[in-house]
């Protein structure tokens, strides 16, 4: 019977791994399949009449207090090997020259193997560029102490340490590190212990909404959330297997994860403040201005950079050049002068192939008969979860006795409320409480008559208008939940419809 993995082994060297990934991503087909970054679905609206000069338009930006000539990171690929150190020159002179960000393959084999420091000390090429280390989350729980992380980032002489999660690939390596119980203490502690910015990265298969809060309240700095539609590390891992179960394992992923324009939104819903990149699947500079518009402050590429890179310096310069040429006549043609406008611009605009439905159910104990039940908050985190961005919010109670309203949260006017459903439908008198004539009812049947009728008065759901990610209630809207029988177990369904 073959073995589909090895957990505890570790006899393959990481440089030949390194090679290995190196040789598979330029010469083997490693893209998503049955996946796309979803940047496709949206188009940006033409501005015939921009009202600004294309020499006046600005494509630069400040990151984590590094001036930028664009918001673009080649993103963390490879080191380690003589190849890579090929690699990472010529797409640091390109950071360089067109003030970019760059980020640095991981850095465990640096920490194993001092020796290969050459293959990634680009410092001298780029001496302004914003640089990133980059090491593997998980190795954080494998004995990585912050001491050997600062160590790192020295160096490289990095402004800023790039922790990638990559739990998927991990457990399709023989040699994978799957130990990722805990991890999430551990990056907060690193974050606490280093004096330079953590950016959390996924490495193709997203960063959903709720780990990205997660990620911020440990205290990193920025999350790329690296969605689904470009490299896939599965297939990349697949091509590394001899062993045909396993390579089956490795395929049945090929459409893992989330795409990276709903990954993006969905970052930017959970975490409006904070600094969000996107990575994964971007091909050129029509989808990093759609990504900057989507919200990212940050775009990267790995994939066109490493192929550009392995054939020529010039050719990864070209590319880059391209990209950001891109960039600013999108900014032109959408009458956008800043990156800031950018992001701002209401002419970016979804298919209609993107029309979809998210729904969860909200469950809720209520105290009391008469309870002006707050659930506001709740329902907007729904809609951030659910990645939806224009389209309506519709919030339904699955109850007869169980109200849904849209009012002020203000005490004395939910008394009066109160008040005024009790005159309009008083406790009492009423035929449905007359339980001897209810054959089949159970013997706790309460007494409801009244619940019913001020019910009737009231309504089962509302729907909400969502506007650019924003579901637009007044400045006083809240939404209840209004109990009017007794403290029960309720649930309420909450669907977003949409693109």
């Amino acid at each position: 019977m073959c073995a589909i993995r090895a957990s505890e082994a570790r006899d393959e060297p990481t440089v030949e791994r390194k090679a290995d990934h190196i040789r598979i991503n330029l010469n083997e087909d490693v893209s998503a399949k049955g996946v796309t970054s979803g940047f496709e679905r949206y188009r940006f609206q033409h501005c015939a009449l921009p009202e600004i000069d294309l020499d006046r338009v600005d494509t630069g930006t400040a990151i984590l207090g590094r001036r930028l000539g664009a918001p673009l990171l080649i993103s963390c690929m490879t080191g380690g090997v003589p190849e890579a150190g090929k690699i990472n020159m010529a797409l640091a002179r390109v950071a360089q020259e067109l003030h970019l960000a760059m980020g640095l393959g991981s850095g465990r084999v640096l920490l194993e193997s001092p020796d290969v420091l050459p293959t990634f000390d680009v410092r001298p090429l780029a001496p302004d560029a914003l640089l990133f280390a980059n090491l593997g989350a998980v190795q954080l729980n494998r004995g990585v102490t912050p001491e050997q992380c600062k160590r790192l980032v020295g160096l490289l002489r990095a402004d800023g340490l790039v922790l990638h999660l990559n739990a998927l690939q991990e457990a399709l390596q023989p040699e994978g590190d799957t130990v990722f119980g805990g991890l999430l203490d551990r990056i907060g502690e690193l974050c606490g212990a280093l004096d330079v910015p953590v950016i959390a990265k996924e490495v193709g298969w997203g960063i959903s909404a709720d780990i990205v809060r997660g990620l911020f309240e440990a205290g990193v700095a920025a999350v790329d959330v690296a969605g689904a539609g470009g490299t896939s590390w599965s297939e990349v891992e697949k091509h590394r297997m001899d062993d045909p179960v396993r390579r089956q394992v490795a395929a049945a992923f090929a459409d893992w994860g989330l795409p990276t324009a709903d990954a993006l939104r969905g970052a930017r819903r959970a975490a409006p403040e904070g600094i969000i990149f996107a990575s994964g699947g971007l091909k050129d500079g029509m989808d990093v201005a759609k990504a900057v518009a989507l919200g990212a402050d940050l775009a990267g590429l790995a994939g066109p950079f490493l192929r550009a890179a392995s054939e020529s310096e010039d050719a990864a310069f070209g590319l880059a050049v391209e990209i950001v040429e891109v960039l600013r006549t999108v900014m032109f043609c959408t009458g956008s002068a800043t990156i800031e406008d950018l992001r701002r611009t209401p002419r970016l605009v979804a298919s209609t192939a993107s029309f979809r439905a998210a729904s969860e159910i909200l469950r809720l104990r209520t105290a009391d008969a008469g309870q002006f039940l707050d659930i506001t908050d709740e329902v907007l985190a729904v809609v951030a979860r659910s990645g939806i961005r224009d389209g309506v919010v519709h919030v339904f109670s699955n109850h007869t006795t169980g109200a849904i309203r849209i009012n002020e949260n203000e005490p004395l006017l939910i008394s009066d409320f109160q008040r005024l459903l009790e005159r309009l439908a008083p406790t009492g008198g009423y035929e449905h409480d007359e339980l001897d004539r209810r054959p089949g009812i159970p013997a706790d049947e309460p007494r409801n008559g009244h619940a019913h009728g001020r019910h009737l008065l009231l309504s089962s759901s509302e729907t909400l208008p969502l506007v650019a990610g924003e579901v637009t209630l007044g400045s006083w809207q809240r939404i209840f939940f209004i109990e009017l029988c007794s403290s029960r177990d309720r649930s309420v369904t909450i669907q977003v419809v949409g693109s």
